[in-house]
């Protein structure tokens, strides 16, 4: 076991006097009930036999029905009651901040760890079995999708398929859950996904249980949420969404991270600083491919120095140097051309990553949405900003698209932060209890 286990098990014992808390000189119905805890990892998506389950029920048997004289039962005792604390505590502590950690770089587990011995204690003087419920995730979203578990391995006991759909409604719904286009017909996509054994659907459910225990417990009261395989943006205010927006996410090789931030600026009329990976993999070839490729895509280069940046002309420069190509910076001037659209939104991080808009609209009506260099793109920008600058009785939908359409950059600071969360979740319930499904789109459920 972890140290921060044995730790746990300590403050447990000090907290309780060193008083036994599931045997005295027999084990007692405690320590079943404590056996029937660690038997519901499987609704948490976790194992029960990595908890010894079947270990120490026998071993209370054995206590149970042995000799009660015996001159070390004292200490059997005493050892199994701290096996069964040590393992509670393990269990609370794999449902609580999760068993396993996140394998992306960008992708941290921020959920604190709730106090285990304390709310343990106080359980073991009352109803275990709501033990759990106190230290899970928080959210309303971790219990739903645990629910839906259930379900599932209800219906794998009993031996029943995923229901196929029939009629064009119940194809529209099931396409809907299934991260496929809405169409009402069963294509190939469809029957792929119809095809999918129950025990595939278990595991992923399995895995996005896990990746709520990575969440903090505090998403902000009003925060905007990313899902990247589900390539939407949501506005959420107190647990309700009040805006779903459509977006592009990053494509495999340059893949959208994971991570959180607060939201701070809206540019309107943004210029593009083009990121020195696309200036040498992209922008610079084309330009000696063709020299007008920076002119008619509106780009002007600057020469960083010291005393600032200079504009200058694009044959001047050799594209064959790559120290003096570093010395330069890339922009896209403002226009109906710009990649980022007319509009971009703020919220500073280390990945450089921010959501914008973008003159490619077309990539928005494919169901699959993964293309852009790991920057967000969003269908609906003047929704979006209205949304974001609510509070701001300067921005109206008047103003802000008349801001949009300038040519002339402006930033505007949101008079309060909205906290963004980049996630990754390829199973959720909805309000309806409706258990939906994506494509794994960067491969993560397998990693």
């Amino acid at each position: 076991m972890k140290a921060d286990t044995w730790k746990d098990v300590r403050q447990f014992y000090e907290q309780r006097g060193s008083v036994p808390a599931w045997v005295t000189d027999t084990p007692e119905p405690k320590a079943t009930d404590a056996i029937h805890v660690l038997q519901s990892a499987r609704e948490h998506g976790l194992e029960p036999a990595d908890y010894q389950t079947d270990a120490l029920a026998q071993r209370i048997q054995a206590l149970d029905e042995g000799d009660k004289q015996a001159p070390d039962r004292a200490q059997q005792l005493a050892e199994l009651d701290v096996r069964i604390t040590a393992t509670l505590l393990m269990f609370g502590r794999d449902v609580a901040v999760g068993r396993t950690t996140p394998h992306v770089p960008s992708w941290k587990a921020r959920r604190a760890t709730p106090d285990l011995a304390s709310t343990l204690n106080a359980a073991a003087g009352g109803d275990l079995q709501t033990w759990l419920a106190t230290v899970q995730p928080v959210h309303p979203e971790y219990d739903a999708l645990r629910q839906a578990l259930i379900d599932l391995y209800g219906r794998q006991q009993q031996g029943t398929a995923w229901p196929a759909p029939t009629t064009a409604a119940e194809v529209e719904v099931f396409q809907a859950h299934h991260g496929i286009k809405a169409t009402g017909k069963i294509d190939a996509a469809t029957r792929a996904a119809m095809a999918v054994p129950l025990e595939n659907r278990i595991n992923q459910v399995r895995v996005n249980l896990e990746r709520w225990r990575w969440m903090p417990d505090d998403l902000g009261s009003r925060h905007l949420l990313v899902n990247i395989p589900y390539y939407h943006l949501m506005a959420r205010e107190n647990g309700a969404i009040v805006k779903d927006i459509r977006v592009v996410v990053g494509k495999s090789g340059h893949e959208t991270p994971i991570f959180s931030d607060e939201m701070e600026t809206v540019v309107f009329s943004p210029y593009w600083n083009i990121p020195d990976t696309i200036v040498e993999g992209e922008t610079a070839p084309a330009q000696v491919k063709d020299p007008r490729y920076l002119a008619r895509n509106n780009i002007e280069i600057l020469r960083r120095s010291d005393s600032g940046a200079e504009a200058i002309d694009p044959s001047t420069v050799d594209w064959d140097d790559a120290q003096a190509l570093a010395q330069l910076a890339f922009r896209q001037r403002p226009g109906p051309r710009n990649a980022l659209g007319h509009v971009k939104f703020l919220f500073p991080n280390t990945h450089n990553v921010y959501l914008h808009d973008t003159p490619a609209d077309a990539l928005f009506e494919r169901t699959g949405r993964a293309f852009s260099h790991g920057c967000v793109r969003v269908e609906e920008p003047e929704a979006l900003a209205q949304y974001l600058l609510r509070d701001d009785p300067a921005w109206d939908l008047a103003s802000i698209r008349a801001a949009m359409n300038t040519g002339i950059e402006k930033h505007v600071r949101l008079t309060t932060t909205i906290p963004v969360h980049i996630v990754y979740f390829t199973a959720w319930v909805d309000d309806a209890k409706g258990l939906h499904f994506t494509p794994d789109v960067y491969g993560y459920d397998k990693k």
